[in-house]
């Protein structure tokens, strides 16, 4: 631990370390990392300034690690900004970004020097080598149909790391023609079209070495356009400069407190993010949403996180599409399922038709964890009854059918099945008379406790395992599903699981109203059984 002083605050049942100043921002570096939050994140899909993530990742793989974070804060230092500055960011630093900006696009339009012109003509002459251009006019399109192949292919040959040294299975072959999934049957025959074909000739397949000949025969030409001289370079870097050091002035601070610390994800009002907007849907207004990449690859981890989680699909008029996950974390499952049609606000404004597509289900409340154990008892009920009877009117219909007996047959196969409503109907009959001879030697106070005593022993077990399971849920999980390293569960209470999800509230005195309707209906339905039994 670092010998700095820091402050501490208890959100989603973890310490978090505050960062309320300019030297908690200075120590960060000093702060065991087992304490930050977060380790990594992903660089698409967060409602952040893409452009400031761009400038944090330095390695440009698409996603920031802490040692990325802790070079930004040393690049302000090393430019005098004092780290206090980041708690105030001031309208002339927004101004001055915008200037840089224009600056930035005028540029494109200013007149190269005569050495860069040269550097540009030695450039593109040696891109018209055999070396380079291998493929002549073709080799551009070429190297595009091999890029969007490439992550895909590298995966498929990457050998398991659990893999011995010394194996008796034959290695892998990628297939060109068939057996290949759906999603990527295009992209692999443009590519054994414009890329296997000219270097290796017409195959059906290849294998790990050849793949690797394939890429190997344009790396001259990806040298070469990774070379392109940059017209002004020097006045480019000097604008890049002026606009990182406003970028992380403006930006970093708001990065910290959703890397480092969740602050945001805890404060009521705020967002972090990767809260994408807000879903409504169901009577409910859901603000845990996130981009997903993948459904698929998303919902197989994000069971880990206890949650309830809908996958939606969106779409808007033109054509745009898009695809989300919203944790649902108040009211109840029952009434949501694949098909549900609803409708997702984004954090510009802008709505988008939301279809569910898929439900990762789990309990959401303690009140519908009261409740469960009469919905199942009820469905329970019913499809036995309704097997019972669907038994017998089966046989009776099958004697029917047979045609093997006469109509007189067929009547009493009729009465057979009558017969065994009519069973099923004295059974009902006859359980309710049996619990009404109990009830009818008790008092109204005897029965009022017998009552509770039964709701309590259903339901308080289901809502005491619900309970335990629902302080399990971890936003965490769902992040990670997403990209995310985060470094530590993400809890969350009751409180804030309502603030998550609001639902539209029944006053309270039509909820009373509705318990005492129930219990009504339920009083008049025994005492009738109780004269039916008295009258029988």
């Amino acid at each position: 631990m670092s010998e700095y002083k820091w402050r501490w605050i208890k959100e989603g049942r973890m310490a978090q370390v505050r960062i309320e100043n300019g030297d908690d921002i200075a120590h960060l570096a000093e702060l065991d990392r087992k304490y930050w939050t977060a380790l990594a994140m992903p660089v698409k899909g967060e409602r952040f300034d893409s452009k400031t993530l761009e400038f944090l990742d330095t390695d440009g793989d698409g996603r920031v690690r802490s040692p990325e974070i802790l070079a930004a804060i040393e690049f302000l230092r090393s430019k005098e900004v004092n780290l206090n500055d980041l708690f105030s960011p001031s309208e002339d630093d927004a101004k001055q970004l915008e200037e840089v900006v224009k600056r930035e696009a005028d540029l494109a339009a200013l007149e190269p020097s005569e050495s860069d012109k040269q550097a540009l003509k030695d450039w593109e002459m040696k891109g018209e080598t055999k070396e380079v251009s291998f493929l002549g006019g073709d080799t551009a399109a070429a190297n595009d149909a091999l890029a969007a192949v490439e992550p895909v292919v590298d995966a498929f040959f990457t050998p398991p790391e659990d893999m011995p040294l010394v194996t008796e299975d034959a290695d892998v072959a990628l297939p060109l023609k068939d057996h290949i999934n759906p999603k990527h049957v295009e992209a692999i025959l443009a590519f054994a079209k414009a890329c296997v074909k000219p270097v290796l000739g017409d195959v059906d397949k290849i294998d790990r070495m050849q793949w690797k000949k394939v890429k190997e025969s344009f790396a001259p030409y990806r040298a070469w356009v990774a070379a392109k001289p940059v017209m002004n370079a020097g006045k480019k870097a000097e604008l890049e400069e002026q606009e990182k050091v406003l970028r992380y002035k403006l930006h970093l601070l708001e990065l910290l407190e959703n890397y480092v610390n969740m602050r945001h994800l805890y404060t009521t009002g705020d967002r972090a993010i990767f809260q994408t907007g807000v879903l409504r849907i169901d009577g409910r207004e859901m603000t845990l949403c996130f981009h997903v990449e993948s459904e698929a690859a998303h919902s197989a981890l994000s069971g880990r996180s206890n949650c309830c989680v809908l996958y939606l699909k969106l779409t808007r008029p033109g054509g745009a599409t898009g695809s989300i996950c919203a944790v649902v974390t108040a009211g109840a499952v029952g009434t949501l399922y694949v098909g549900r049609n609803g409708v997702f606000y984004d954090r510009d404004g802008k709505d988008w038709d939301a279809v569910v597509t898929k439900i990762v289900e789990n309990q959401v409340s303690l009140t519908e964890a009261f409740w469960t154990p009469w919905r199942k008892l009820g469905e329970g009920v019913a499809a036995a009854v309704k097997k019972f009877l669907g038994a017998k009117q089966a046989g009776a219909q099958a004697k029917l059918d047979a045609g093997a007996q006469s109509a007189q047959a067929g009547g009493a196969a009729m009465a057979s099945s009558v017969a065994a409503i009519g069973i099923g109907v004295s059974m009902v009959g006859a359980a309710a008379a049996s619990v009404m001879a109990a009830v009818s030697s008790m008092t109204a106070l005897q029965i009022a406790i017998a009552l509770v005593a039964l709701v309590l022993v259903v339901s308080v077990p289901s809502v005491i395992l619900t309970w335990f399971k629902l302080r399990k849920r971890d936003i965490g999980a769902i992040l990670n599903a997403g990209g995310w390293a985060v470094n530590k569960p993400l809890f969350f209470s009751m409180k804030r699981a309502r603030a998550f999800t609001k639902c539209a509230g029944n006053p309270l005195l039509v909820r009373f109203l509705c318990l005492l309707g129930i219990v009504v209906l339920v009083v008049v339905d025994c005492w009738l059984l109780w004269i039916n039994h008295c009258c029988g």
